[in-house]
Formats: C-alpha cells, structure tokens, sequence
C-alpha cells in the first residue's frame, strides 16, 4: 500500500501542516480561526464535527485541491479570494491541497445559532457578507493586545451571528417532510460510532430522533448519501481499518470488536470495501 497523494480517507497518517500564522478566539458563540498556511507539500484539511463549519478563502495561490464530502460536492475545484466551504454538522469532508499558500478564515458555528436548522454542503459558495466579516476580522485578530481591536472583532461577531443565523437558520414554515436537523445528525452519529458492536435496528435509530421508519430512512439517506444499513457498515469496516493499521489486535477480535457476527463476513466485507483481506491490507501498513 502506497502513500499516493490521494484524499484523506480517514485511515492513513495526515501529512503535516506548515503553519505560517495561526490566531485563534472565541468571539461571541463562534469559534474563529484566521491562518496563512504553506502548500508547498501536498497538504491535508479535514473536518467531522459536531458543529458547522464555514472557511472562508481569503487569498494565496493553490495549484491543485480535490476535496470529498460523505455528503455533497466532491472533485476537483480550486478557491478563489471570497469564496465559501460550508462543511455541515456531522459531515465527513477531507480536502488534498498543494500550491504556494493559503489564507483563510474558519469559523465553527454552533448549530443552536441556527436553530438547529439543516445545512448543506457548498463549495465556492458567495456570500459577500461573510467574506467582508473574514476579511476584517483576518486583519484584527493579529491585534490581540489592542483593546480597539478586540472590540471591534467582537462587533463584527455579533453582526456575523445574526446574518448567519437570518441567512442560514430559518426553516420553511410549512415543511412538506421532515429532514435530519443537526442535533438529530451528531446523536446518531454519536449513537452508531460509539457502539460499532450493537444490532443498531431501523426502529431503533428511528427511534432515537422520534421519526418512524419509513419517514426515517428517506431522511437518513438524504442527510448521509447512504441508507442507515450502510451506514453502519461504513462505520464498521472504517474503525476495523484503523485498528489494523495502528494496532496489534487479533483479526478475530477486531471483526467481534466492530460488530461482525463471524471473521469470515469481516473479511469478506472488508475486501469489498478496501480491495484487500485484512490480513493484507495489515501486512502492507507494517
């Protein structure tokens, strides 16, 4: 198994991040980051969280980027100064990048600022407003020492809450079927990676988010790309690769482990998924 400049699959070591500046704060609900990064080496972004993320390209050059998202656009596509990546609650996204550098700014937003609205998956997205708010807050932040500054982040901040939360946040007040909101995503999420070896039934996900199963599956597939069953495999197969490729536990126990009821269904789903047997695919990460 080689180190091919690929996407981050979640498995594999990320490559390191050559950090020019990093300035971090907590300005109102939202998290903020502003950062110049070199991409001189093939560069590894990802993101899974239990909030929002929104990044905001604000200038460098990049060469190259492919990006893949468990839910929305994925492919090739290069930023340009303004655009928006919005990475949505309990989303899987990973991004290759290479070039001379970036610069950007990230926002982690929490999803009770949208009312717990669903959001979706963009890339190259505009939104004038929120670019004029990264912007003038990449150039404050530096600033940590002068209290001008900080108030003027925090004015900006609050603009940015209630633009965020207006053009984000509202639901359409006569929905026609019920989607996944974004506490109902991370439960089940939480729910299904924190016990890979539980049955995980229909009616008990469902369950979970008070939906009933037929309503539920259509939802699940329309938040996630894949049906709750997948899911779970997908979740399954992905902890068992990780542990054979950090650990020393016996194939056996690893298959019991993330909830496959026999070695031989592990393996079989696993070369289905990867290409390999898991004893291959472990010998190769020796």
């Amino acid at each position: 198994m080689t180190e091919a400049a690929t996407v981050w699959d979640g498995i594999r070591p990320r490559s390191g991040r050559d950090v020019v500046a990093r300035h971090q704060a907590r300005i109102g609900q939202l998290g903020v980051l502003a950062a110049t990064e070199n991409l001189d080496a093939p560069t590894d972004w990802a993101f899974e969280e239990d909030h929002h993320v929104i990044v905001v390209h604000l200038g460098g050059r990049l060469d190259r980027m492919e990006c893949e998202f468990s839910v929305g656009p994925s492919g090739p596509v290069l930023p340009s100064r303004g655009d928006v990546w919005i990475v949505p609650a309990a989303c899987r996204y990973a991004a290759l990048a290479q070039g001379e550098r970036a610069e950007f700014v990230e926002f982690a937003v929490p999803t009770a600022l949208l009312a717990d609205a669903p959001l979706a998956a963009r890339v190259c997205h505009r939104d004038e407003f929120l670019f004029g708010a990264a912007a003038r807050l990449f150039d404050l932040m530096p600033l940590v020492d002068d209290d001008l500054a900080r108030m003027a982040s925090h004015e900006v901040g609050d603009a940015l809450e209630r633009h965020l939360f207006h053009q984000y946040g509202r639901r359409d007040p006569r929905p026609m079927r019920r989607a996944l909101s974004a506490s109902d995503r991370n439960r089940l999420v939480d729910a299904i990676r924190g016990q890979l070896d539980a049955e995980h039934s229909l009616a008990a996900l469902a369950a979970l988010v008070g939906m009933d199963e037929r309503g539920f599956t259509g939802a699940f597939r329309a938040a996630f790309g894949v049906s709750p069953w997948q899911y779970v495999m997908r979740a399954r197969l992905d902890e068992a690769a990780r542990l054979l490729w950090y650990g020393a536990e016996p194939v056996t126990e690893i298959a019991l482990a993330t909830g496959f009821a026999s070695p031989s269904h592990f393996a079989t789903a696993f070369a289905r998924r990867f290409g390999v047997p898991p004893s291959r695919y472990r010998a190769a990460a020796r």
